[in-house]
């Protein structure tokens, strides 16, 4: 992003005849402090609205919105954020930066549905294993910003998205539920609810909204630019990994399906004195009522998987979060079994659980960074000796 002149270029996009007055940032999601910091040091001033999920440092006004599951504080920050995008003028320049998280961080429901119908709403979707394309088909059909409803909100006749990525398999439109470039995210919702057999769970008025519902029509230009991804991430790292000495290779970036047999699958590929890979965002069916994340639930399914094998396995969220836990994942190895039995913990009742969280920070394999200020999905690295 540059302003010279009165030319300013935000990504691959260019506008001309702009000054820094008339730049509005708008930042949504775990890496919007991080996001608008950067577009304030291109065009400064005081015209910006960060909405994320954890106090940071930022040059513009912020509000804290709750994550993974929205609550009051995710329905006012927006509420705010709507407020803020209509009072734009129509000489502006909105700049949306858009990451992962958003669509909890900032929930302003639809007409007659209340936070409340929308916080049970994601925690079945999300115990559902379903993936994130569905997700937000649903979560945009409930929605008074998702699906392009914040970009059209405003009546400035210029804007653009710089989108850091946390998606896989789909486009990125659906970071964030496409708050600003995801226009027709939700008009599969009603088949999404049905073929899941969820819709009879759903509370009344969200399953109303979902009947109800009105995609907008995707406008004939929408710009925007990718500036981070999980493939921009693990090619990163297999380069960290080259510069020290071990041969390793990106396997995959776009990483999907059930968290712990997909995890066993990228050991078992890997080579011996190779390491590999991947990054993208899995799902974990939840049958029991422990506590974990998917990279948490994939590094203990790798570590009964692989015992006494030489192996390490790495499942880590670039977010600095896995799941409703401190942990940002966890690192596992041929001996982490061994350990376990040594310790008396029982990891295949912790698998059957889902209780990955617990069981691993018992024996010190979690990991634990805090919010990264960034997100573009995980990384997972497989290394199998000897090297």
């Amino acid at each position: 992003m540059s302003l010279e002149e009165s030319a300013l270029t935000v990504g691959s996009h260019s506008f001309e005849g702009v000054s820094a007055s008339d730049v509005v940032v708008v930042a949504l999601g775990k890496a919007a402090a991080a996001m608008a910091s950067g577009a304030h040091d291109v065009v400064g001033g005081q015209r910006g609205f960060v909405v994320t999920t954890h106090t940071s440092d930022t040059p513009y006004a912020m509000c804290i919105g709750s994550h993974p599951i929205p609550d009051e504080s995710s329905r006012r920050c927006g509420e705010s954020l709507v407020a803020f995008v209509d009072a734009t003028r129509s000489s502006d320049v909105v700049v949306f930066l858009v990451s992962g998280g958003g669509s909890a961080a900032a929930s302003l429901p639809a007409a007659g549905v209340t936070i409340d119908d929308i916080a049970q709403m994601n925690s079945h979707l999300m115990a559902s294993g379903l993936p994130i394309a569905d997700i937000n088909e649903v979560r945009a059909s409930v929605s008074r910003l998702k699906g392009g409803l914040l970009a059209a909100s405003t009546g400035a006749e210029r804007q653009v998205t710089l989108v850091m990525s946390d998606v896989v398999g789909v486009g990125p439109e659906h970071v964030a539920s496409g708050p600003s470039i995801g226009f027709g995210l939700g008009r599969r919702a009603g088949a999404v609810l049905m073929a899941a057999g969820l819709r009879s769970r759903m509370p009344p008025a969200v399953a109303a909204a979902v009947d109800r519902f009105v995609p907008l029509d995707r406008p004939a230009s929408v710009k925007h630019t990718i500036v981070g991804s999980p493939s921009i991430a693990a090619h990163a790292a297999a380069s960290n990994f080259r510069s020290r000495g071990f041969n390793a290779l990106v396997v995959e970036t776009d990483l999907m399906g059930e968290a712990r047999s997909e995890a066993v699958a990228l050991v078992d590929r890997t080579p011996s004195g190779t390491i590999h890979v991947a990054a993208g965002e899995t799902t974990v069916t939840i049958h029991g009522g422990g506590v974990g994340g998917r990279n948490q639930e994939a590094a203990l399914a790798v570590a009964l998987h692989s015992d006494g094998r030489d192996v390490l396995f790495a499942a880590l969220g670039t977010d600095g979060i896995d799941g409703p836990t401190p942990a940002a994942g966890a690192i596992v190895d041929g001996g982490t079994a061994a350990n376990a039995r040594g310790a008396g913990v029982d990891l295949d009742t912790a698998l059957a659980d889902n209780d990955s969280h617990q069981a691993l920070t018992t024996l010190g394999e979690t990991i634990v960074t805090g919010p990264s200020g960034t997100n573009v999905a995980d990384i997972w690295i497989a290394a199998k000796g000897p090297f």
